[in-house]
């Protein structure tokens, strides 16, 4: 048994954090996606072919630690064009060399128990999951656990199946052959899913198993990561000291708080909180529940932090506040750059992705900025504002508007 992961797309609904990685490389908790799925996969599997293209040399990078690490066999495989999932597998497909492979989209995160039902299935088999909104996904045409076809994100008036495809596949050679058969589809790609419609139509049986939704969850727009990392630290019922904690500082709730990190004297600490190694904390900090703050990350003087996810070597030095936002690497806020989190008005936050701007669901959600940004003093940043990577924001500035990887923002934007 083989596995194949399809991580070659560009990520363009998850900018900025994609701006600087590629989706599998997006850490949750401070681990990759990839890594997740390789260690869940790895007691089950004989080998690995990972294809991959946007930002290929962070791929390789990773898979050459994680071999050296694991001993696991994995095969990185080009993809060069990027015609969609089923051109993926067919570059995939010479490598194999199993009669059956367990085939997954590189942008999901998903438990544990989601691979023992895998396997404990039939072959040729994918998994299903009930959602409120199928018509956001691929949504399977069923009868029974026999799947008859997949509409890829049909209008919600001919939405008749709250089941999705979860992107999760365990197919026979007997199916994946039909691969060869596969062609541009309507939305000018050629799409995995169509495999399903082409083998029914050879007389083949395709069955699902269904997941609870709380076990899987697809990463497709970047409040996700915020929910996840909710999710996760809820599980959270200890408190695990490794790091220092200076006197006078308070603690409450689970928390776990890495070797090398330093907790600085009259810091609140108020769990679910994850403090990753060497990350420093204070003095006078407040992070709040459902915060992950990462490696050698500095949350400094008067800083509050809440529900929200700071990557590696970010600094929040002194006098910010960010609430529900993620925070990418390398990041510097000058002293008073604030992040708001909640409109006038009380409706759920709009954020711009692909050029749309959709609702979040989110009465409370603050910015998202990638990496390596440098704010001046006193800059403030709005509810569901996007800062590419590399941008420069000047002092004072008020940011209203989505930010373009790379900009220099010397005056507001509203």
């Amino acid at each position: 048994m083989e596995l194949i992961i399809l991580a070659g797309g560009k990520g363009e609904r998850l900018k900025p954090i994609t701006d600087t990685r590629p989706k599998p490389l997006i850490p949750i908790l401070g681990k990759p996606l990839i890594e997740r799925m390789l260690d869940m996969f790895r007691d089950k599997i004989s080998r690995v072919i990972i294809v991959g293209e946007y930002r290929f040399d962070d791929l390789k990078k990773f898979v050459d630690t994680y071999t050296s690490k694991t001993g696991l066999d994995i095969q990185l495989v080009r993809q060069g064009k990027e015609l969609g999932t089923g051109h993926a597998v067919q570059t995939a497909l010479p490598y194999l060399r199993s009669d059956e492979a367990v085939i997954i989209y590189g942008d999901l995160y998903f438990e544990k128990e989601v691979v023992d039902k895998i396997f404990s299935s039939n072959i040729n088999t994918l998994v299903s999951v009930p959602v409120e909104d199928p018509w956001n996904y691929g949504v399977i045409i069923h009868d029974g656990d026999k799947v008859l076809r997949i509409l890829e994100k049909p209008d919600p008036s001919q939405t008749i199946s709250n089941l999705i495809n979860a992107g999760i596949y365990r197919f026979s050679s007997e199916i994946l052959r039909y691969v060869d058969e596969l062609t541009l589809s309507d939305r000018g790609e050629i799409e995995f899913t169509d495999i399903v419609k082409i083998a029914t139509s050879h007389g083949k049986i395709i069955r699902h198993v269904t997941v609870d939704r709380e076990s899987w969850r697809d990463i497709g727009r970047p409040w996700d990561l915020i929910e996840i990392h909710k999710k996760m630290l809820s599980k959270m019922n200890e408190r695990i000291i490794e790091g220092r904690i200076d006197p006078n500082t308070i603690i409450e709730g689970p928390v776990y708080i890495a070797k090398g990190a330093v907790v600085k004297g009259a810091s609140y600490i108020e769990g679910p909180v994850y403090i990753d190694e060497d990350a420093q904390i204070g003095p006078n900090a407040y992070i709040r529940p459902y915060t992950y703050i990462g490696k050698r990350a500095k949350i400094g003087f008067s800083t509050e932090v809440k529900e929200s996810i700071i990557f590696e070597e970010t600094k929040l030095p002194h006098l910010n506040y960010v609430g529900d936002s993620v925070i990418c690497e390398k990041v510097n806020f000058g002293a008073g750059t604030l992040v708001a989190n909640l409109r006038f008005d009380e409706q759920p936050v709009k954020v711009t992705v692909k050029g749309v701007r959709v609702s979040s669901g989110r009465i409370k959600l603050g910015s998202f900025v990638g990496g390596y940004v440098k704010t001046g003093i006193n800059v403030s940043i709005l509810p569901g504002v996007k800062i590419g990577a590399y941008s420069i924001i000047y002092p004072g500035v008020v940011v209203g508007r989505d930010v373009e990887y790379g900009s220099l923002i010397k005056s507001s934007l509203i």
